[in-house]
């Protein structure tokens, strides 16, 4: 098994060898992660703990920063609108959907791209430069499971609790603008969000962040393991990935939208 990506193409550069190798990918990765589960793989805790810092930990200041600059932006353009509908329980809820639905799992998968999916297809593009995937499978080890397993686990659980903390952001600055701005209460603007937070919408803005996550290891792994044997190769895998990560959120998160109408 541990050469059936291998023999996929690694050095492949059309779409569907590339499509094949990130499904292989997931596939190394789902038995990895059953393995751990009934005892036949030992989870990397130190490889783990480097990519929670790096897929959540290192993007929080940038996250919170964003959260309260994006907040005040809809808390001014909501005061906008409120001037011309002085009604904050019709209005609310359509910024709370926007907010909960589009505009936070998207910031927290950008920077998550910027972060985690670059280091991963830096990591992985170096051991194809370096020489060191090589060796890795000639020692019988499969280099996705040992670079993109642990990556994958920490992305997810990170994105997920920057989902929370990046609503908790943006609502809480949106909230405090509007009640400067426009003396809508906090009491109101409470009653409107447990209101309108329903099930649903809940699952939605967290399920988005996970999907994301997934998409963003997938692209990296593809990206670092078809890089050139050149010292460029590592760039260029930084930059596609970057790009290809951010293009892969935006899409799914269309077809997503588009769906779930």
């Amino acid at each position: 098994m541990t050469t059936d990506w291998h023999q996929a193409g690694i050095t492949a550069y059309r779409w569907p060898q590339r499509l094949s190798l990130a499904l292989l990918a997931l596939r190394e990765c789902l038995w990895l992660y059953g393995a751990i589960l009934i005892g036949r793989a030992q989870l990397d805790v130190p490889a783990v703990a480097r990519a929670l810092r790096q897929s959540g930990l290192s993007i929080l200041p940038a996250l919170t920063l964003m959260g309260l600059a994006a907040g005040l932006l809809m808390g001014n353009r909501t005061q906008k609108i409120l001037i011309w509908l002085d009604f904050p329980s019709l209005v609310l809820p359509t910024v709370i959907d926007a907010i909960t639905r589009e505009l936070v799992p998207i910031l927290v998968g950008v920077l998550v791209s910027g972060r985690a999916g670059v280091a991963l297809a830096v990591r992985q593009a170096t051991l194809v430069v370096t020489g060191e995937r090589d060796a890795l499978l000639t020692l019988g080890l499969d280099p996705i499971r040992f670079t993109t397993g642990p990556a994958l686990l920490a992305m997810l659980v990170m994105s997920c609790a920057a989902a929370v903390w990046g609503n908790l952001t943006v609502l809480s600055a949106t909230a405090f603008w509007l009640w400067q701005q426009e003396g809508v209460s906090v009491v109101l603007f409470w009653e409107v969000l447990t209101h309108t937070l329903s099930p649903a919408l809940v699952a939605e803005g967290v399920f988005k962040p996970l999907l994301f996550a997934l998409l963003i290891a997938l692209v990296a792994t593809v990206n670092g393991f078809t890089a050139p044997r050149q010292p460029q190769g590592i760039d260029q895998a930084a930059t596609h990935t970057m790009i290809g990560a951010v293009t892969a959120i935006v899409l799914a998160d269309t077809l997503l939208t588009l769906l779930l109408v």
